[in-house]
């Protein structure tokens, strides 16, 4: 008995011991998940940042918008519905919960504090700019966002919505920042073969900047007077060739292919629309092979609207292949731009010479330019008009969602049919909120329809 009281003491008066040493010898990071590192790098934060907007861009940003103006057609399944206008908000959480917000805009939100920290005005400036280009492309389908208010965590769980007007004004003032930023003389950091757009190369995303400062005066033609003349003066410092298009290439490796490739190979529902692949049917136009796949005769063919036709066209080498580009802003858009504002600034022989230098800039990105089809078909009138701009951008900027902007502040979109079994009686002009948002931050949410013009689509 007193040999067991005193084993019992002994250990009571040893076990401090271990516990003290323990200390010392059990390795401090044991609970520091390498999955989940609690600081990343501005090289690490950059690519994550534009491999996820690309995605978007190319995938889920992309098919709805591009159904809803024809070029796309949902032929079976979800995309058949979203087709006929059936999209809701459980319909783009993924996009809005998982996908900008989380690793696009916190990534761009990381790395403009951390450069400003550490003294990398490049990396600052390119953060700067992609959040942009980014807010753009968000506020274009949803109007007002959360930002300014943004990215606190759990300092404001709750952060109010910017209106458009403000994030058009964002989107301004980031651009400025960008390009003063990219153009400092001294950065301690500054990005490489990191950066998936340009290299590092300054030059270009100053440029890059100007051609999306270009973009969005555009698109405030209804809401300010000088949004032409801006749109110009910008331009004139943008890209100046197809080689200093903002475009992101994907690979042929496995989970490394394009959003369009991926979706194809993995859901089958989509294929082209019967209004693009006409246009291009018709003019015998050299894109078709690139923009079309064949259909099940063997020749070239879109679906119907709503229709559910499943033995027409794929999408084609160009834009459906593993490592096909996704195209941000180009050279072949800022002419088009161009063409517009000269036409509406009144100088009718500088549009039209903007048009052709349009089209065969295309013809050229796409691999296909022939003179004598061009000569053929470039714009050879008197006097130009804005829907033969329009239209011709349509064909040109194939699956581009900025393309869904233009038909509606133009008010073409209302000259498409509504696509067979349409559950709403004009066409949508803007996207629903997401549910996560409704049940996280429903107090800020704004209340709208799908048939809800934004701050711009000024009717």
């Amino acid at each position: 008995m007193k040999k067991a009281i005193v084993q019992k003491i002994g250990l009571l008066l040893v076990l401090p011991f271990f516990l003290l040493s323990c200390e010392k010898w059990i390795d401090p990071e044991i609970n520091v998940d390498p999955n989940n590192p609690s600081d990343v790098s501005v090289d690490l934060l950059l690519p994550a940042a534009q491999t996820e907007i690309a995605f978007q861009l190319g995938g889920d940003l992309m098919r709805p918008s591009c159904m809803w103006i024809q070029q796309l057609s949902g032929a079976a399944r979800q995309s058949l519905t979203y087709e006929k206008f059936v999209y809701r908000e459980q319909d783009v959480n993924n996009v809005w919960y998982y996908a900008l917000y989380p690793t696009a805009l916190m990534n761009c939100h990381i790395i403009i504090e951390k450069a400003g920290e550490e003294g990398s005005p490049h990396y600052a400036g390119v953060a700067k700019i992609l959040k942009a280009y980014i807010i753009g492309v968000m506020t274009d389908v949803w109007g007002d966002l959360p930002m300014s208010q943004a990215f606190q965590g759990g300092d404001n769980l709750s952060p109010g919505f910017d209106s458009q007007e403000t994030l058009y004004n964002t989107i301004q003032s980031l651009c400025d920042e960008g390009i003063s930023d990219v153009q400092a003389g001294s950065s301690t950091m500054s990005p490489g073969g990191d950066d998936l757009f340009y290299g590092g190369d300054m030059g270009l995303w100053v440029k890059a900047a100007w051609s999306i400062k270009a973009r969005y005066a555009l698109h405030l033609s209804k809401r300010n007077a000088n949004a032409y003349s801006d749109a110009l003066q910008y331009l004139a410092n943008g890209f100046t060739s197809n080689g200093e298009d903002m475009e992101f290439w994907f690979g042929s490796n496995n989970l490394e292919e394009h959003p369009t490739y991926q979706f194809d190979r993995d859901r089958g529902d989509i294929r082209v629309g019967e209004k693009l692949a006409n246009m291009l049917i018709n003019a015998n136009d050299p894109r078709l092979p690139q923009f079309l796949g064949t259909d099940d005769n063997g020749g070239y063919s879109g679906t119907p609207p709503g229709s559910g036709e499943l033995g027409t066209s794929w999408v084609g080498p160009y834009y459906g292949s593993p490592n096909s580009p996704v195209p941000f802003i180009t050279y072949v858009e800022l002419l088009y731009i161009k063409a517009e504002a000269l036409l509406k600034t009144g100088d009718n022989a500088g549009a039209i010479l903007a048009f052709n230098d349009a089209l065969e800039a295309s013809l050229n990105k796409i691999g296909v330019f022939d003179q004598a089809w061009f000569d053929a078909n470039r714009f050879t009138g008197a006097t130009i008009d804005l829907p033969t701009i329009i239209w011709g951008k349509y064909v040109s900027m194939f699956m581009q969602p900025e393309v869904y902007v233009d038909l509606r502040r133009t008010e073409l979109l209302q000259t498409l049919a509504l696509p067979d079994g349409a559950t709403l009686s004009s066409h949508p002009r803007r996207w629903p909120y997401a549910s996560s948002e409704k049940t996280y931050n429903g107090g800020n949410v704004p209340s709208v329809f799908l048939t809800s013009r934004l701050w711009w689509d000024v009717e």
